[in-house]
């Protein structure tokens, strides 16, 4: 019995050794898989990004066609969907007319003032006419071979003569205002009707790059204004992504940095990128509503976890094979070191 017993306590020694020499290479493993995994930058917290543009009616009035549908690949200069096109065409034609209104008043203060101008010459040449008789006969009246009454008769109609030039002047002068007015309407009229044939135009809703339609769930006969939100486009020529890195694993990143990707819905496919930009930020500061004071929050002192920040990444070698969607979830690794032993080793001794 005791021969028995002391083997079955021997096989359960082994069986714990094993056991525990089991979970310490289990535990190494995933160490040493950490450390690799984590010696150049790497996070899971990422997704993808593009460029979205709203979609929303340019003009006021009521949409009377859609054009595409949910999902629905465009390209640029497609047409989205129409806005009742009735008030609008009638507002260009109002201003056509005002328009040739206001050049028939043109010309007609054209032909005015060529009238006045010729009036203007011929009281000009009375005048100076008039003027000369009224020497003539004040140099006779000296030399006694006009009367009195003559001269100063002539004298009078000097000066009537005179004042019929300066109101011809005056006439020409008012005309040509007149004239500047009436050109400065028609220039008005024309930029509004300019204006009323951008809005005709843009009753026609046209997408303005390549991409997908995404959350449409409009009809024909809804009444929307301008800036009013319908749809989104989803722009197809750059793909990006969103990878929220921790601080500490960016102290090597710099833009144009080489990085893989690869998306939670493509098992085992890798993509490539490269780093956008360096100026990483992310707002920390709270305000208190009620004094407006700086809030602090109140955190960890044992254990404070390193901040994120938003690195863009612009994806270089989309695949057709494998279409990409907003929002996906992604694993990022930059191609660069990450200082993995100096950001542990500082983080608990804090060396200088």
């Amino acid at each position: 019995m005791d021969g028995e017993t002391e083997t079955a306590s021997a096989r359960g020694k082994v069986r714990r050794y094993a056991g525990l020499a089991f979970f310490a290479a289990l535990a190494g493993a995933l160490a040493l898989y950490y450390c690799i995994l984590h010696s150049k930058p790497f996070t899971q917290n990422a997704f993808l990004v593009a460029n979205v543009r709203p979609v929303s009616p340019l003009v006021e009035g009521y949409v009377t066609s859609i054009r595409v549908r949910n999902h629905q690949f465009v390209r640029r200069g497609e047409v989205l969907f129409t806005t009742f096109r009735v008030p609008y065409e009638l507002k260009v034609a109002e201003l056509t007319h005002a328009v040739a209104e206001k050049e028939a008043v043109c010309d007609a203060l054209d032909a005015e003032l060529a009238a006045a101008q010729a009036e203007f010459k011929r009281t000009e040449a009375e005048a100076a006419n008039r003027e000369f008789l009224a020497a003539q006969a004040a140099e006779m009246y000296g030399g006694g071979a006009v009367s009195q009454t003559y001269a100063e008769e002539t004298r009078r109609a000097a000066e009537a003569a005179r004042a019929r030039f300066d109101g011809a002047r005056h006439t020409v002068e008012a005309i040509r205002h007149r004239r500047r007015a009436a050109r400065s309407a028609v220039e008005a009229l024309r930029r509004r009707r300019a204006i009323a044939e951008v809005e005709l135009e843009e009753t026609t809703v046209r997408a303005l790059e390549d991409g997908h339609i995404a959350n449409m769930y409009v009809s024909p006969g809804g009444y929307y204004r301008p800036g009013e939100v319908l749809f989104a486009l989803v722009a197809a020529d750059e793909w990006f992504v969103q990878a929220n890195f921790e601080e500490t694993d960016l102290s090597m990143v710099r833009a144009g940095d080489r990085a893989s990707v690869w998306l939670w819905q493509y098992p085992g496919k890798r993509f490539h990128g490269v780093v956008e930009a360096g100026s990483w930020s992310a707002e920390r500061r709270t305000t208190a509503a009620e004094s407006g004071v700086q809030r602090i929050r109140r955190e960890n002192q044992w254990f404070i976890l390193p901040q994120r920040f938003p690195v863009l990444i612009r994806i270089t070698d989309p695949d057709p094979e494998h279409p990409f969607h907003l929002g996906g979830s992604a694993y990022v690794r930059i191609e660069t070191g990450a200082r993995l032993w100096e950001q542990l080793a500082w983080r608990f001794f804090r060396w200088e």
